[in-house]
C-alpha cells in the first residue's frame, strides 16, 4: 500500500538542507540560532523558533523530544545509526509549504527506506510532545495498520489531516540515503 509513497523533507533556502541544529554543541547551536533569527519575520514562520525570545524553549523541548523518540524507537526494534533524526512528513502538507517562506522540498520514496531506519508519528512529534492525544512512535508497519484501519484510500485520508494542518511525520534515523542530495547541495 505504501510502495510507492514518500516522505518529504521541508527546508528554507537560506538554510542548509538536512542539518539539525541538535546535532550541535548547545554553544554553536545558540550561535547558529542567533544568525538564523535575523531571517525572522513579523509573521510566524520557520525562522521565528531562533529568535531570543523562543530558541531557548525550543531547543530545550526539542533535546527532550529527541530523547523520547530514541528511546521509544528503540523499544520498537529500530535500530538508529543517528541519535537524533531529521524530520520528514509522508506526502506532502500545504502548511509546511506556506511555514517555509523559501521552500525546498526533498523527497524519499519509502520503499527504498529499510523499516530499522524510519519511525512515524501521529502529528508533529515536538508540538505534541505533551499532549495527552499524544501517540507513542510507531514503525513502517504499524503505520500501513494505521491507515489501513482508517480508510481504503490512504490519498484522500493525507488530503483530510492536511486540510487540518496535520500530518504523519517521518523520523529518518540514518543519514546514509541522503549521501547523493548532501553532495548535490555542496
Amino acid at each position: 500500500m505504501l510502495s510507492n509513497f514518500y516522505i518529504t523533507n521541508y527546508c528554507d533556502k537560506r538554510c542548509t538542507p538536512f542539518q539539525s541544529i541538535t546535532r550541535l554543541p548547545s554553544d554553536e547551536a545558540y550561535k547558529l540560532a542567533e544568525d538564523l533569527s535575523q531571517n525572522a519575520s513579523s509573521t510566524f514562520t520557520s525562522f521565528s523558533r531562533f529568535t531570543a525570545n523562543d530558541f531557548d524553549g525550543y531547543y530545550t523541548k526539542r533535546k527532550r523530544t529527541e530523547k523520547w523518540l530514541l528511546g521509544e524507537i528503540i523499544e520498537l526494534g529500530i535500530k538508529p545509526k543517528n541519535k537524533t533524526p531529521l524530520y520528514f512528513v509522508l506526502g506532502e502538507s500545504s502548511y509546511l509549504n506556506k511555514w517555509y517562506e523559501r521552500v525546498t522540498r526533498t523527497k524519499l520514496l519509502l520503499k527504498d527506506i529499510n523499516p530499522e531506519d524510519i519511525s512515524f508519528t501521529y502529528g508533529d512529534s515536538m508540538s505534541r510532545m505533551d499532549s495527552k492525544e499524544r501517540m507513542d512512535p510507531f514503525s513502517i508497519e504499524t503505520l500501513t495498520a494505521f491507515i489501513n484501519e482508517r480508510t481504503d484510500d490512504i490519498n484522500s485520508y493525507l488530503d483530510e489531516l492536511d486540510k487540518q494542518n496535520r500530518y504523519i511525520e517521518a523520523q529518518l534515523w540514518n543519514d546514509d540515503y541522503l549521501s547523493d542530495l548532501l553532495y548535490g547541495h555542496k
